[in-house]
């Protein structure tokens, strides 16, 4: 039965009718976003109140992403710094190699300039090793009988005078250096041509021995082969002075002394087989 107000035959729209409207409607809403932009306020207002929800959804994926590069980016960076270290390491090597082929060369070229004083005959030769005992103060060299050298020749390096050959064998020699105790070297000073006698202390080091209280040697003075002994040549830089010491109750100066060559670094020398000239002060 009816209620009070409410039509006795009234019919609802069916689902055919509503779909039709519905149409009508999203046709219209189309056309009028298309040809006056009526939605464009509404489209954004939906956009703003979205935008906290997309950038919730869109925060994993930014964080994977930004993992994933990092250690990316971590990687490559390892492998730089791996090549980089490789590269300086061989760099290095090649600054070692040519600061030894510079000093090589530096002493070459000395060794040359003393080979063409006139009337010296000179064999070159290269050092092999040191020896067993070092206290016993000899090198040996890598020529020997079978390139003419023979016992008591001087051998000298690029500075200075480094001692004498003392032993030969057929492809090897044996050369007792200036800084040995069992060596004596006559010498005279540079600066002032007074004569001495330098005997090697060990461990790189020499004494100018009975030098009268009153000689005039001083500290720097430099002490050249004599030549009066007929087995160095005259004139063959042998040390330098560091130390003059004037003792109060002995008659002699304590003059210690430090040899120019290079004998515990010098690897190319030259033995001088030429008879030394006497020279005379």
């Amino acid at each position: 039965m009816a209620t009070p107000g409410q039509l006795m035959f009234a019919r609802g729209l069916g689902p055919t009718a509503r779909l039709l409207i519905w149409l009508l409607i999203g046709v219209g809403c189309v056309v009028l976003d298309t040809r006056y932009h009526a939605l464009d306020g509404l489209r954004s207002g939906f956009s703003l109140l979205l935008q906290p929800v997309r950038e919730t959804l869109r925060a994993p994926s930014d964080v994977a992403a930004e993992l994933g590069g990092f250690f990316t980016r971590h990687r490559l960076l390892q492998k730089e710094r791996d090549t980089l270290l490789a590269e300086r390491a061989r760099l290095m090597v090649n600054v070692n190699a040519a600061r030894e082929l510079l000093r090589e060369n530096a002493e070459l070229r000395s060794l040359l300039q003393l080979q063409t004083r006139p009337g010296q005959q000179v064999v070159h030769a290269a050092r092999l090793y040191q020896g067993h005992d070092w206290f016993a103060q000899r090198i040996t060299l890598d020529q020997g009988g079978g390139a003419g050298l023979r016992s008591g020749l001087p051998v000298v390096d690029a500075v200075g005078l480094v001692g004498q050959v003392t032993r030969v064998y057929p492809g090897s020699s044996e050369v007792t250096l200036v800084s040995s105790p069992q060596q004596l070297t006559p010498v005279f000073v540079e600066r002032t041509g007074q004569r001495g006698l330098a005997a090697g202390s060990g461990q790189n080091r020499m004494e100018l021995r009975y030098m009268p209280a009153q000689t005039d040697v001083r500290q720097g003075d430099r002490l050249l082969t004599s030549g009066i002994d007929r087995v160095y040549p005259a004139g063959i830089p042998v040390a330098r002075v560091p130390r003059v010491t004037r003792s109060q109750s002995g008659p002699y100066l304590r003059v210690e002394c430090l040899p120019l060559a290079g004998l515990d670094r010098s690897r190319a020398v030259l033995v001088l087989i030429a008879e030394p000239q006497v020279v005379t002060q």
